[in-house]
């Protein structure tokens, strides 16, 4: 451990010796200046000293950037190099990751071996003459217990003494016990000073090192001081000339502001007139291209073109205008031709329904002029929905309306059902068929059907069908 930990001083040691040979830089900003120099993408501080090592690019806004080269030996950097691969080398030796470690390994390993003293003082009270002389001890002590014993002693006297001598123990092991953890502590002490103390030492080392010998150290600080006071003076001295400077100058930030304004408005320009000239070159190589293409035939088409568009234009905007009359007049045509024609089939439709369903009334669409919805006991039903039964009977009543309407007209039509009242139950029939004969007396009505049994007691004439022979009417 005090090896690893002389190894580490030197390192130390070396590192702030490499350190106080590096070149440095240091950069002084004027006034609103700050932060325009950047170091590794990372803002170089103000006034403060960088050392490096190799090389370093500093980039100056606005202007460029900067490169600096530090042809050092390379004979400092494989020292260390050497010096830390020893230090790992010890490390991995001791098997720590590093001095911290090996010395709380050191502390354990004091308190294994004050433990094992411990038992040690233990086993010498209980056998100061060996673990031998016990045994031979014991076997007297049997051989003795084999016979009767006389004691020549006081046994209460003995008693007690052997219980203050348990006491005794009892207090020492407790007194041991406390001062573990005081051991312990103190170790930690101890080993928190050695890291300060190698810590220090380097810290000692490397200022040794920029101080240089002993011997110089007065001559160099009388020189330092000659130097600090001649700079002194001539500070004091452009202190004073910039005084008066100072006070009759313009307010520097008025006038950073300015210089901001008009570098903005001439970077502003530099781009508008770049990207002018992009476009001053594009609008060229067009023209240049274009140039043998006879772009005034061309215009001249495309205004010929243009003026016919603007003619078709026109003739359909008047065409439009047509339509949207007619398609107006249509439109109220259509209305007053659905109210006269509905209204008078609905007239017509409506005692015919009651004779066949209750509180029944139809829709008609307005634009297919068809029934569309059915309305019963207060429900609307679309007539596809409907079940077949129900639309044929819907289909017959309307016909029959309007047969009546057109026979009311003066035209009258007679009405053919063929193979009509398919899905309709008899009592369904019945009735359709007391509305068909209702209509028949100003009204033909033939009925062409299959079903003879359904229709045989439904009233009517019933045709025959007889042979035809020539000049028989």
């Amino acid at each position: 451990v005090e090896q690893l930990q002389a190894l580490e001083i030197e390192i130390a040691s070396l590192r702030a010796a490499h350190l106080a040979t590096l070149p440095t830089l240091c950069m002084e900003y004027r006034d609103g200046a700050a932060d325009l120099v950047t170091i590794d993408a990372k803002p170089l501080p103000h006034a403060e000293d960088q050392s490096f090592a190799g090389t370093v690019r500093l980039d100056i806004a606005g202007i460029g950037a900067l490169t600096l080269r530090s042809n050092r030996p390379q004979q400092a950097d494989r020292t260390i190099e050497d010096a830390e691969a020893k230090h790992r080398s010890l490390l991995a030796s001791l098997g720590v990751d590093s001095l911290r470690t090996a010395r709380q390994r050191l502390v354990e390993a004091r308190d294994k071996a004050t433990e094992l003293g411990l038992a040690r003082q233990r086993l010498a009270d209980l056998a100061p003459k060996g673990i031998q002389q016990l045994h031979e001890e014991l076997a007297r002590l049997s051989a003795l217990g084999a016979g009767d014993l006389e004691l020549k002693v006081d046994p209460e006297q003995i008693r007690q003494h052997h219980a203050a001598a348990e006491q005794r123990v009892a207090t020492t092991r407790n007194s041991v016990r406390e001062a573990l953890p005081l051991r312990s502590h103190a170790d930690e002490a101890v080993m928190a000073a050695e890291t300060a103390y190698v810590t220090i030492q380097a810290e000692l080392t490397s200022l040794e090192v920029i101080l240089g010998p002993d011997a110089a150290r007065e001559e160099k600080g009388r020189l330092l001081l000659t130097e600090a006071t001649a700079r002194q003076k001539l500070r004091e001295a452009a202190e004073m000339r910039a005084a008066p400077l100072r006070d009759g100058a313009r307010d520097l930030t008025s006038a950073e502001a300015v210089l901001r304004r008009a570098r903005s408005v001439q970077d502003a320009a530099t781009q508008e007139a770049s990207q002018l000239r992009v476009t001053l070159a594009d609008l060229n190589g067009h023209i240049r291209t274009r140039s043998d293409d006879a772009v005034e035939e061309a215009l001249r088409e495309a205004t010929e073109k243009l003026e016919i568009a603007g003619e078709r234009a026109r003739r359909f905007e008047f065409e439009k205008a047509v339509l949207d009359r007619l398609r107006t007049t249509l439109v109220a045509a259509r209305s007053t031709a659905r109210d006269l024609y509905l209204k008078p089939v609905m007239s017509e439709l409506r005692p015919l329904l009651g004779l066949l369903f209750d509180d029944i009334s139809i829709v008609f669409d307005e634009n297919t002029l068809l029934p569309q919805t059915v309305r019963r006991n207060g429900q609307d039903e679309d007539v596809d929905r409907l079940s077949g039964g129900m639309r044929e009977q819907l289909s017959v009543l309307t016909r029959l309306a309007f047969a009546r309407l057109l026979a009311r007209d003066g035209r009258p039509t007679p009405v053919i059902l063929d193979d009509a009242l398919v899905y309709s139950d008899d009592d369904r029939i019945e009735r359709m068929f007391d509305a068909l004969h209702r209509q028949s007396h100003d009204q033909q009505i033939l009925v062409f059907s299959c079903r003879q049994r359904a229709f045989a007691k439904l009233g009517g004439n019933i045709l025959q069908m007889s042979d035809w022979q020539p000049g028989r009417s």
